[in-house]
């Protein structure tokens, strides 16, 4: 029966082997850290908020995309994903206004995959309200409606804020996930920008626990 055990063990995939191992506990200070000075989340009773801090112009946010639309497609159903878009650099804020622009118009997620293809893989200039707007119009979003929304003051003060969290959130590059805006963890904790995902599974079920008195805080 051993044998026989072993030999149908070989013949499974080597991701449903993975896939059925037992999943290694996350440690603080490992695989996350506890933000000195958590932010004030407002969710929903029983909601998990999971934020991706990240930039259009970060390369590495580009490559993490994939994994970001397929873990959203497998989320829990009391996580909620909200993005920010940081702009470290004073050249970054054209596109950071951009996102907080189209997240105005309810047009974000939906072009988000769209305007990390165009600047990382067709390498376009996207790096005025212009050159933006014309793009985004191509993507069928109204061009005066996302100019009228790109230079509101109320996108001035979202790009501020995306700074302002990161700041507050310990985060010095992109992308991150936090968690209830209260756990950090980033590609070099993780074991991989991917793998951050996993972590943040993790932390939700966490906080989840800690609601329910499950866990010690």
């Amino acid at each position: 029966m051993k044998f026989l055990l072993l030999a149908l063990t070989l013949l499974l995939p080597t991701s449903q082997v993975w896939a059925d191992a037992p999943a290694k506990p996350i440690e603080e200070m490992v695989h996350y850290d506890v933000v000195a000075n958590p932010v004030n989340i407002n969710a929903a009773p029983g909601e998990v908020v999971v934020q991706e801090l990240f930039s259009f112009n970060c390369g590495h946010c580009e490559h993490f995309e994939p994994s970001v639309q397929s873990w959203l497609k497998n989320k829990p159903a009391y996580v909620r994903f909200e993005r920010i878009e940081v702009a470290f650099h004073p050249g970054w804020v054209p596109l950071s206004k951009a996102y907080y622009a189209l997240k105005q118009l309810g047009k974000a997620d939906a072009l988000t995959p769209a305007i990390f293809h165009a600047v990382h893989q067709e390498h376009r200039p996207l790096n005025t309200p212009e050159l933006i707007a014309d793009f985004v119009a191509s993507q069928g979003v109204e061009r005066e409606a996302f100019l009228k929304a790109y230079n509101g003051f109320v996108v001035d003060a979202d790009v501020r804020r995306g700074v302002q969290l990161a700041r507050q959130y310990g985060v010095q590059g992109v992308p991150a996930i936090v968690v209830q805006g209260k756990y950090r963890t980033e590609g070099n904790m993780a074991g991989g920008n991917n793998k951050m995902l996993d972590v943040a599974d993790a932390l939700a079920a966490r906080v989840v626990a800690e609601s329910t008195g499950n866990i010690a805080k």
